[in-house]
This record gives structure tokens, C-alpha cells and sequence, in this order.
């Protein structure tokens, strides 16, 4: 069974992208043991998620599989590959369309030959569910207990939930720091974290973990924590681990959009199993 494919990057997640018009009609109801294979490092093409554009009549489908076979959310940074894959094979119509996948539509736009921006939502507050909109009266800084310190933290929620630590540098053990907050009684149902160094009024530096690995959902946390705690503006450059991106939180509609890149890797035939012969024992 052969099946054509596109490798794609954005921000350093990489995704292989198929056409499901173009896969042969058996291989639909095997797209979890497909997913499996092909985004193998070892022996397949590697990756993180696999994504089957369908076709709709209001959003474009987007399946996202991931590496063990289960359908997972679509990241930013996928939702951006799909999008421009979907642009220009001519799988929509516009360059302004919406994307429908796991559940949730979005909203994306083809800026340039590079760029897709991409629609997030409206921040809310983990705790009362309520949008999250800048005002002078409110206060959103929580603080916790993590080995005998007092850190600061304000929460979002975009997607996901977010707990997120301004810090004057990434000179700190990351990642020890993040298991001990992740570990806290106050995350009994887990959060994503995101340590933010604010440069200045128009630039971040961001890094993430957990919360889905998805470092552009939790930068367009940030933004938000960023500007209710007066460090920043509304449209804010973001570097992360994988590149960068242009972050803006639009004040009329309270919703927030994540300009990124979405890079052609390259494009091969992936030469899998026979679906209908025997799997190996």
C-alpha cells in the first residue's frame, strides 16, 4: 500500500500531512495503525501527529492522529501546516477559511507564502469560566508554596489551562521547577506551565510545559497574563524553542490570533503494510 505524504514543520513541530481523496479506500478504517507507522522515527517517516484533510462544507475536516494511533487535539502549530497545505493544493477556495477538527473550529488566514494566522479564542479564567479582559480594577495574580518559596503566577485559560510565571531569565532548572508546581495541590487536574521573560513592551521570550506541549497556546496565554499584569501590549513578537511568532489580542471581540510559520519539509510516498494481507505476529 503506498500513500503520498507531505512533511511539514511550524515552530519545530513536525506533522506529515495526507490528502484522505488521495489514500486508498482501506486505508480509512486503518488510520490508527497507519498513524502508528508512519510517524515512527525508526522505521517510518517520524513525527508527532498525522493529519488527514477531508473536505466540509462550512470548515475544512482535519483528523489528528497521534504517535500511539489515538485521536488527539489539533496544536496551533498543526492547525498552521494544515491550513497552508489546504490553501495551496486548492482544497479551499479563499484564504480565509475555518478549520474543523476534535471538536473545535478555527478560524486561519494565508498571510504570505510563509505565514498562517490562526485564530486561538477568547481567554477565560480557569477558576470562574468567565472571559478574561484587561481592566485596572481586577486582579488576577494567584501565588503558591513550592519548597518553602512563594511564587506569583497568573492563570489562563485558552484551550488549555495555564499557570503562567514571569522571570527575569531561563537561568533556573526549568524543568525541576515545572514538576514541583505541576505537583501541587492546586493543579489537582493538571496545568500547563509557562515561564515569560517580557523584553519589553513588544517582546517575549517564552518557555512551556505540559499543557499538551503546544508552546503557541501557551505563548497566547502568556499574552494575556502579560498585558493584565501591565508588561506588555496587545501585540506582542514571541520567541520560542521552535521560532517565532506574532501574537494579538484583539480588543473589540476579546480574541486572541497567532501569526506563525508553516514550512514544506519535504514530500515522499510512504510504502506501508498491505491492509488486506496478515499483520505480523
Amino acid at each position: 500500500m503506498e500513500i503520498g505524504f507531505l512533511k511539514m514543520q511550524g515552530c519545530g513541530t513536525d506533522v506529515v500531512v495526507v490528502d484522505a481523496a488521495r489514500i486508498p479506500p482501506a486505508a480509512h478504517a486503518r488510520l490508527p495503525d497507519i498513524a502508528r507507522s508512519i510517524l515512527h522515527r525508526g522505521f517510518g517517516v517520524g513525527g508527532t501527529a498525522l493529519l488527514v484533510l477531508g473536505a466540509g462544507d462550512d470548515a475544512l475536516a482535519v483528523r489528528c492522529l497521534g504517535t500511539d494511533g489515538s485521536d488527539i487535539a489539533l496544536s496551533c502549530n498543526a492547525l498552521r501546516c494544515a491550513a497552508r497545505y489546504a490553501s495551496d493544493s486548492g482544497k479551499v477556495p479563499t484564504g480565509d477559511f475555518r478549520i474543523a477538527a476534535a471538536g473545535r473550529t478555527q478560524r486561519v488566514q494565508i498571510i504570505d507564502s510563509a505565514n498562517v494566522r490562526a485564530d486561538m479564542g477568547q481567554p477565560f479564567s480557569p477558576d470562574t469560566n468567565a472571559q478574561i479582559r484587561e481592566s485596572m480594577r481586577d486582579s488576577f495574580t494567584k501565588s503558591i508554596a513550592v519548597k518553602g518559596r512563594t511564587l506569583s503566577y497568573t492563570p489562563v485559560s485558552i484551550a488549555n489551562s495555564y499557570a503562567l510565571f514571569f522571570v527575569p531569565d531561563f537561568s533556573f532548572p526549568r524543568r525541576g521547577t515545572a514538576r514541583e508546581i505541576a505537583a501541587h495541590p492546586d493543579f489537582p487536574e493538571g496545568t500547563g506551565i509557562g515561564f515569560v521573560q517580557c523584553v519589553s513592551r513588544e517582546e517575549m521570550r517564552l518557555r512551556s510545559w505540559g499543557g499538551a506541549e503546544d508552546d503557541c497556546t501557551c505563548a497566547s496565554a502568556a499574552l494575556v497574563a502579560a498585558v493584565v499584569n501591565g508588561f506588555t501590549d496587545r501585540e506582542v513578537f514571541a520567541h520560542l524553542r521552535g521560532g517565532d511568532i506574532f501574537l494579538q489580542w484583539d480588543e473589540t471581540d476579546n480574541r486572541i490570533w497567532v501569526t506563525g510559520p508553516a514550512v514544506y519539509v519535504f514530500t515522499g510516498n510512504w510504502d506501508g503494510p498491505d491492509l488486506d494481507g496478515e499483520k505480523d505476529e
